[in-house]
């Protein structure tokens, strides 16, 4: 009988795969301000207060040297006039002594008036007060802001993937005749 030995492979392929890298590199967004502050500047002046107390330092016998002089000058004036009036009247007096003028009364009228005492408050003159305001200055100076956006990035470092196809073994088949073999001639 006739036996027939196969024997086969079947043919393998092997695979060298690199896989795809996706990498990203990312730069992130800033923002870079610039600020500059407002400013608020005061000018204030401050008020004045002027107070005059000349007429109440007046009702008390105390006055500037020129109030002095004037007031000193006019109360010595009419008392200069008012001791010229009394001599011409003492005069007068003396003339008439014929007519009945005592002595007495010539001498009584030197003796001049009784004192008058009073008790009142001084001074009867409130001072004068005025003053002065002068507005608060306001300089209003704004703030600035200053923005720069430095934009963020995205880096892909894509390497594909690759897929590398090899023989890694033939594929064969090999046939044998086993047992006897027949030879024949014609």
């Amino acid at each position: 009988m006739l036996r027939l030995r196969i024997e086969q492979e079947f043919a393998r392929i092997g695979l060298n795969i690199q896989k795809p890298f996706l990498p990203l590199r990312t730069t992130l967004p800033k923002i870079e301000l610039n600020i500059k502050k407002p400013e608020l500047r005061l000018n204030n002046h401050l008020p004045r207060v002027y107070i005059d107390q000349r007429r109440c330092f007046a009702d008390m016998e105390k006055r500037t040297l020129d109030d002095f002089i004037r007031y000193y000058a006019e109360r010595g004036r009419e008392q200069v006039l008012k001791a010229i009036g009394d001599i011409a009247e003492e005069g007068d007096m003396l003339a008439r002594i014929e007519e009945g003028v005592r002595l007495e009364d010539v001498a009584e009228k030197g003796w001049g008036e009784m004192a008058d005492f009073n008790v009142t408050a001084i001074p009867k003159q409130p001072p004068d007060i005025t003053w002065e305001v002068k507005p608060v200055e306001v300089e209003f100076i704004p703030g600035e802001v200053e923005l720069e956006l430095v934009r963020g990035r995205v880096e892909n470092l894509f390497t594909p993937g690759k897929v590398e196809v090899y023989l890694e073994q033939k594929n064969y088949i090999k046939i044998d005749w086993v047992g006897e073999n027949l030879d024949i001639k014609v």
